[in-house]
Order: C-alpha cells, then structure tokens, then sequence
C-alpha cells in the first residue's frame, strides 16, 4: 500500500506543462525506491515510518500568502529582500532590489531552458527518495539568480511558517545560483505559530560559479510535533566559498542533510552546526561532501546538547577522489549529555583514493562539568538556571563564529 504521502498526486500531474515531466520523473523514482527502511545504510539510524503513515493534506489551492500570515515584523534595513512560505505559499518583499539579483518563482522560472537545466542536477534523484517526493508536488519555490561581479550588501531572507490547524505537507525546492564572482548571505528561518503536526520538506540546489561566495544561515525552531526534513546539495566550481551556519532545537523528528561536489580546485566549503535534541524527538545531521578535484578544502564542526529521551544522529562523510591531490578534509562533533537516557548515533567516514591529502575526524561526548554546575549554584543560581547557562555556553562557540550584529539579529531574534 503506498504511503499516504503521496495520495494527492494526481491533483499535480495534469496541470503546468513546463513541471510536468519533471514530477513524472519524481513520481516513477518514488515509486521505485520507496521510502528508506532502516536497512538503507544512510537512514539506518533514522527510522521514518511515523513520518511515513501520517495522513497529512496538501493545499491544492492557488491562494497566495496574505498579509494575514505575514503580518510580522519587516526588516527593510537589515534585508534585501523577504521571501516567505506561510502555509507553503509564496509571498515575496522586496526592498529596493539592486541589478543583478533575479528572483522568479519556481514555476515561471522553469518555464526557461537556462533555469531548467539545474533542477535535479545537483543530486541523485534515486538515491534522495523526500526529495524525489518533493519534486512530486513540484509547485512552489523561487529561483534566485545573481548575476556576475554582484556583491548583495543585504542578506536575503526565506521564512518558512507553518501557522495553519491544517496538518499540512509542505513540499518548497528552491534553486540558487549564484555567477562568477557573485557574493551573498542567505538567511533560512523555518517555524510555527502552534503545536501542530505537520511535515515540512525542502530542497535547496545550489551552484556556485568560479569565485562566487555564499554565506549560508539556517535556523529552525518547528513545532515539537512537526517533522522537517531538508537537503542541501551544492556544486561549487574553482575558488568559490560556501560557508553554513545550522541551528536547530525544533522538530519531533529532523533531518538536515547537505551534499557538497567540490567541482573545480580551490573550492572550499565550511559547515558549522549547533542543534539541541529535546525530549522525545530525533534530530538528523547528514553530510556528505566529496573532493573531485586538486586542493580543495572542506571543514564541519558540530556541537549537540542532548536532553532526556532524545535521540541524535551524526553522519558525516568525506569523499577524497583518486586525483584530489592536496586536499584537506576535517570532521569534529562534541556532544553534551544532559542526562543518561539520551542516545547519540556517531558516524563519521573517510574515504581516501588519493595520496598527499590531509584528513581527520573527531567525535566526544561528555555530562556537564559538576565543579561548574556547583558553583553555579552556590552562588544562588537555581540548578535549571546553572544547566542553561552551561548548555547555551557549549553551543556559544558555533554562534559566536557568526561576526555580523545584523545577521545575528535576523537569525535568532525575528520571527
């Protein structure tokens, strides 16, 4: 019996010719592959079949967002440009747009073969069965496109809110390109105004041209009863940079997977991570990266605070191609039990063909320090209020890399 996940199928297949081969596509993929099982190697620390039976309902309705869920606070002097999905619909506010950033939505940018081209090109569509969902309902989602030698001052923010009672699947892919010499910080914020189960999907494909410079800052805060799953494939060419910072403290079961191709010599990527795994909920971080070609560096850094009854899964891979020469590939993961019960699944992966390249990867686990807890609290610190000023110092190393006031401002404290 098929999962209830793609029950509405039908209502996407006839409609928008220039989507529909590309959801058939998706469709027959799904199809073939199904759902991951805990003998498929990169879920099997992830079990998703409460996902995978909920019975949740796709809008099928050509409503845009309104201003009566984006009625929030506008950041016109810090942000370039808001893009927000509330309930999954597309609304868009711009701030004096400069030359040279395009955004199109998703459908009308697919209308063009130059943005065609892109979509699923980033990732292997079998080997990603919720992104072979979501390019079932391959309907909404924007393009961004900047073009040459531009540099966006103002970073570009994406809001996803879900504050419908609806249980809602949500399916967003967005494609980002960013031309040589391009620079850009892109901000994700994805939350909820309620409790409710629901479940959110997204796809991001990013390319990076030559020299080209993305700073990447996701934060997401969902509801405790939601389910979020997100990948991230990027494919950078000769010098570009990609840099994300990931937080997360959200979500009753979260997946935030980032595939990186290191293209062309010199690219270079970073991943910075800090997520809390709260009671009862399973928290995802995958990644793969794979160096294809000479001297290109990649560096992740992950800290986890993990509460009572939560799970955590840490998958990290790196690829070293046999002609990768002068690469350099580091790895570390530092987790902090808040309480016996917690489980933390650890698997870190190096896979070397070539010589003269230099790799490491690190994982650690510890409680919190007692000496530190006590003087807290000798001091008339409450003891919940001494262990959250000690978590919050754990995580503060991943923040404190983030340089810029503003960004922070937009990241942790708009909503």
């Amino acid at each position: 019996m098929p999962s209830p996940l793609i029950k509405n199928i039908e209502l996407f297949l006839d409609d928008k010719p220039s989507v529909y081969a590309l959801r058939e596509k998706a469709k027959q993929t799904l199809l073939s592959t199904g759902f991951p099982t805990l003998k498929t190697e990169a879920w099997k620390y992830t079990p998703v079949t409460a996902l995978t039976s909920q019975n949740f309902n796709v809008d099928t309705s050509d409503k845009i967002c309104g201003e009566d869920c984006c009625s929030h606070q506008h950041h016109q002097d810090d942000a370039i440009i808001e893009i927000k999905f509330c309930k999954g619909k597309l609304h868009i506010e711009e701030y004096n747009t400069p030359t040279g950033l395009t955004i199109t939505p998703l459908p009308l940018a697919l209308y063009e073969n130059e943005y065609k081209k892109y979509i699923f090109n980033s990732f292997e569509l079998e080997k990603h069965p919720f992104a072979a969902l979501n390019g079932m309902y391959l309907e909404q989602g924007i393009c961004i496109y900047i073009d040459k030698n531009t540099k966006i001052e103002k970073p570009l923010v994406i809001k996803y809110n879900q504050s419908s009672a609806d249980s809602l699947q949500l399916n967003i892919h967005n494609i980002i390109i960013l031309e040589q010499n391009a620079k850009a910080d892109l901000i994700e914020q994805f939350s909820s105004h309620n409790s409710n189960s629901y479940f959110t999907n997204v796809v991001n494909e990013i390319y990076l041209k030559t020299n080209a410079s993305l700073t990447h800052y996701t934060a997401q805060n969902e509801s405790p009863n939601a389910y979020h799953i997100v990948l991230n494939a990027i494919k950078q060419h000769n010098d570009s940079l990609y840099k994300h910072f990931y937080f997360a403290s959200g979500a009753k079961l979260s997946r935030h997977e980032t595939l990186i191709n290191l293209e062309r010599e010199n690219a270079r990527a970073e991943i910075y991570t800090a997520y809390t795994a709260k009671k009862d909920s399973l928290t995802d971080i995958t990644t793969n990266i794979n160096h294809l070609n000479q001297e290109t560096f990649s560096n992740q850094y992950a800290k986890a605070v993990l509460n009572a009854d939560s799970t955590a899964v840490f998958q990290g891979k790196i690829h070293i191609a046999p002609h990768a020469i002068k690469t350099s590939g580091n790895q570390l993961h530092k987790a902090l039990y808040l309480n016996d019960n917690a489980t933390l699944n650890c698997k870190p992966e190096l896979e070397i063909y070539a010589d003269d390249v230099k790799c490491s990867h690190g994982a650690s686990c510890g409680e919190i320090d007692k000496d530190q807890l006590f003087y807290l609290t000798s001091r008339g610190i409450s003891q919940e209020t001494a262990k959250e000023i000690l978590t919050n110092a754990h995580l503060e190393e991943i923040k404190a890399l983030i340089t810029d006031e503003k960004i922070k401002n937009l990241l942790f404290f708009s909503k």
